[in-house]
């Protein structure tokens, strides 16, 4: 890949592009015809599909005052707008946006503590009052969403609740029945393939690796595409994987220099993960041994651990170290 093309991102309060779901885009704007908005909707599915970018696109539409809706074939507010602007500064007084700082990635009680006097204030200059919680991922612990339902649960008609999630399942039942769910779904595979296999950022090795990788998720593939480490990563895990009986010390040391903090432990445990059930997939021409006492458990015991590592906040260095050791573990297994 030419190191100079690159794309670039932008948060998704600055982004005027919307991509991948027309039918979410529609469902919304009949709702709003019809005058059938509810208070509260969850925004979920895998992390980089636009969820949150989504969440500003409406909350712009909403609060624009200047909007026919009756008009209307879409969302879409122009980036030249006083709405888009103050939206994107975060200085709009009817949008209140609660997200991790750089520092400490989580939202904690604290944060919340502020948004009673938003949710029961009379709104300044629109029809409603926006709350977009970006993301329920990242409440430091479960007595958060406590605080949270209160909210949902007592709010006037006009305030709305935007939530982002990526992981549905890890949200309390209570918090889930208050709001409408919205599913993002990845994007087709020949969708993603059409994208970038028009550009001349990748050759066909690489678009395929992307679109393994990505897993339709347009953002993670942009990340992908501007992180050339992933595609290190993949080649490299794939040749120690395929060669499990010849794994030695040496070769995962190298897979773990190549590792750095831009990609992150989770996506280094996915990239894993993803080549493992390749492996397992077009397994015909490997014996039940490797199958049963070297990918399969290895798979296990990976996604355990990224589950440790989520839950308790583990050092970074622990659980590379832990990666080699379950790697040379298993291999014993069919030396």
């Amino acid at each position: 890949m030419n190191k100079i093309l690159k794309i670039e991102t932008k948060p998704p309060r600055f982004n005027d592009e919307f991509f991948g779901f027309n039918d979410i885009e529609s469902y919304f704007l009949n709702l709003l015809k019809e005058k059938k908005l509810l208070n509260s909707y969850i925004f979920y599915g895998l992390e980089g599909l636009g969820k949150a970018t989504f969440a500003y696109r409406l909350s712009r539409f909403l609060l624009n005052n200047e909007t026919d809706i009756e008009s209307c074939k879409n969302l879409h507010i122009s980036t030249s707008t006083n709405i888009f602007k103050s939206i994107s500064l975060l200085t709009h007084p009817d949008l209140k946006v609660i997200e991790p700082s750089p520092e400490k990635k989580i939202i904690n009680k604290e944060m919340l503590n502020g948004l009673t006097d938003v949710v029961y204030s009379t709104s300044s200059n629109s029809l409603y009052k926006i709350i977009i919680i970006d993301s329920l991922d990242d409440f430091s612990n479960r007595n958060i969403y406590s605080s949270l339902l209160k909210l949902i649960e007592d709010c006037p008609k006009n305030c709305i609740f935007f939530l982002i999630s990526s992981s549905l399942s890890n949200i309390p039942d209570t918090i889930k029945s208050r709001c409408q769910k919205i599913y993002f779904k990845p994007l087709n595979k020949k969708i993603m393939e059409k994208w970038f296999g028009n550009s001349n950022l990748l050759d066909d090795e690489k678009l395929s690796i992307l679109i393994n990788l990505s897993g339709g998720s347009l953002g993670k593939a942009l990340k992908i595409i501007n992180n050339d480490n992933y595609f290190k990563i993949y080649n490299k895990t794939k040749e120690i994987l395929s060669n499990p009986n010849k794994l030695n010390s040496d070769d995962l040391n190298n897979l773990l220099l190549i590792y750095d903090k831009e990609i992150g432990l989770i996506d280094f445990f996915i990239i894993i993960q993803i080549i493992v059930l390749e492996i397992i997939k077009s397994s015909k021409n490997l014996n039940t041994n490797k199958i049963n006492n070297f990918y399969i458990p290895l798979l296990f015991e990976l996604n355990n651990n990224l589950q440790n590592y989520k839950f308790y906040n583990l050092d970074n260095s622990q659980i590379l170290n832990l990666v080699k050791y379950i790697f040379i573990k298993y291999s014993k297994n069919i030396k």
